[in-house]
């Protein structure tokens, strides 16, 4: 039987995104984003099988979805001991999320299409200076305040809608064709 290879560290960007909004903040001491990324392309990696001819676009939804398991698990496991916060509503939650960006009343060509801007923006987000990824992924990923923000990262209000202002423009740049 010839041996089956598969690279899935085009997708390593995408995963760390989605990890790391995804992981709740008191899990973050617990557990490391990349640990959790690491471990689900490392799980897919002992079955190669499962993407022989699969679109990439599949393959990255298998990924998301064994990623939200892999993270419903570790909640799980270190929640046992929070009071404040069930682990089976936090997951919840994460399969929300989940379930819209693997939404099935989409067609195929517009599943595909999503998870690629997804994957690109996953990418971009990864390139921006640590300030402005903060900024933009708790304004728009967990809809943050602009004055929570501030708070959390110890800056004005005005100086955190500037990082917000100058991250948006430099992603805009990368996100939508010159011709759009």
């Amino acid at each position: 039987m010839p041996e089956l290879t598969l690279d899935l560290s085009c997708h390593h960007a995408a995963l760390m995104q989605w990890a790391g909004y995804l992981l709740p903040a008191w899990l973050r001491g617990k557990l490391d984003p990349e640990d959790l990324v690491s471990q689900t392309l490392l799980e897919a990696l002992k079955t190669p099988e499962k993407f022989n001819g699969r679109a990439e676009y599949e393959v990255l939804a298998y990924l998301r979805r064994a990623l939200s398991n892999n993270l419903t698990d570790a909640m799980r496991k270190h929640g046992r001991t929070r009071t404040d916060v069930s682990p089976d509503e936090l997951a919840h939650s994460s399969v929300r999320l989940a379930d819209w960006l693997a939404a099935d009343h989409t067609s195929p060509s517009e599943r595909a299409d999503r998870n690629e801007r997804f994957a690109r923006l996953a990418v971009a987000l990864g390139e921006l200076p640590d300030a402005q990824r903060l900024a933009v992924e708790m304004r728009y990923l967990q809809a943050m305040k602009v004055s929570d923000i501030a708070r959390l990262l110890n800056r004005s209000e005005g100086a955190v809608s500037l990082l917000l202002h100058r991250a948006v423009t430099g992603l805009r740049g990368v996100l939508i064709p010159p011709n759009a």
